[in-house]
């Protein structure tokens, strides 16, 4: 794109953008605070006619069930999902009052600041913990990691056992599913072969080595994954210190492989730095248990509005629900 084209790419508040290809095809976002900002030729940009519509609330019409059923009707079947934009345009919604336009959006915008608010929260606690931690540590000294810990390395159950409909125990074969903290329920087995328990670490073994979450079930682990525990209940400070030592991991990555990966003898052997002398280890874990529970309890509370949101969101759009009632059942 040139200088010259640049305007024609120019976002403005309230635009929307929507993926025009591949596995996020028409995922939605509507532009906030754009200064100056362009947007990329795999987006679609709409700018609604304000006199008619509210672009928040065109927004979440393009994040309802109705949205994605019609997505779906033009990816059925296609190696690399497109949709273009006469597609989109042609997508048929409920356009109610700008009065109500704006109230809904008003509804569902609130839930989206608690559950960014929450975001932030969570992320400033987490710097704080991995700063507590590393300011704990001697870099010139180290430790094995099967010194600290008790390692399981994961094992895929057979895909007949596989199941998403919540029959069984569940199975995370790699880092598809984590999240910030806490991986996402997707897949199930009825013949769990290797488990993990509630609170232990779960580290990737293979391509992106290291990445890790926290289990908060119990729940299989398959071949891409290890569970690890601290031999002395120190598992946050455990946690932040694989997490936030990204040079352990590095030899990894990528060691002569096209794909990094560790296995059961290498990470048994992997070296961390170990706490500097006159370091307490039970304070600093307190410290660093008590950054995690705020943590865990933002995320819990996001998961809880979440669920809230994608609730009344689809009754919102379709006028079923009124917004006075939505408000009531959002703490509004």
């Amino acid at each position: 794109m040139s200088w010259k084209e640049a305007p024609k790419y120019t976002l403005a508040d309230g635009d929307i953008l929507v993926s025009r290809l591949g596995n996020g095809v028409g995922n939605a976002a509507t532009v906030r605070d754009a200064g100056y900002a362009v947007f990329a030729g795999y987006l679609v940009r709409f700018r609604v006619n304000r006199s008619r519509a509210v672009p928040e609330f065109v927004g979440y019409q393009l994040q309802s069930p109705t949205w994605r059923q019609y997505v779906k009707g033009f990816r059925s079947g296609a190696a690399q999902p497109t949709l273009n934009a006469v597609q989109m345009a042609n997508f048929t919604f409920r356009l109610p009052s700008l009065d109500e336009q704006r109230a809904v959006a008003a509804v569902l915008g609130a839930l989206d600041d608690k559950i960014a608010a929450n975001t932030r929260l969570a992320a400033i606690a987490d710097d704080l913990a991995a700063a507590t931690v590393r300011r704990a540590l001697d870099t010139s000294a180290s430790i094995r990691l099967d010194e600290l810990a008790i390692i399981k390395m994961g094992s895929s159950p057979t895909g007949a056992t596989l199941n998403e409909s919540g029959d069984g125990l569940v199975f995370y074969q790699g880092v598809r599913d984590f999240g910030t903290r806490f991986p996402s329920r997707r897949v199930w087995t009825t013949a769990p072969t290797r488990t993990a328990d509630e609170g232990d670490v779960l580290v990737s073994v293979r391509a992106p080595v290291g990445e890790v979450n926290l289990a908060n079930e119990r729940l299989c682990i398959g071949r891409g994954l290890a569970a690890v525990r601290s031999r002395s209940a120190h598992q946050s400070t455990l946690f932040h210190l694989l997490k936030h030592v990204p040079e352990a991991w590095a030899p990894y990555e990528a060691e002569g492989t096209v794909f990094g990966s560790i296995n059961r003898a290498q990470l048994h052997s992997l070296e961390l730095p170990r706490l500097a002398d006159g370091i307490d280890p039970e304070a600093l874990e307190l410290e660093v248990r008590a950054l995690e529970s705020r943590i865990a309890s933002a995320l819990r509370e996001s998961s809880t509005l979440t669920a809230l949101r994608d609730t009344l969101l689809p009754q919102l759009m379709s006028g079923k629900l009124r917004v006075r009632e939505a408000a009531e059942m959002a703490g509004l």
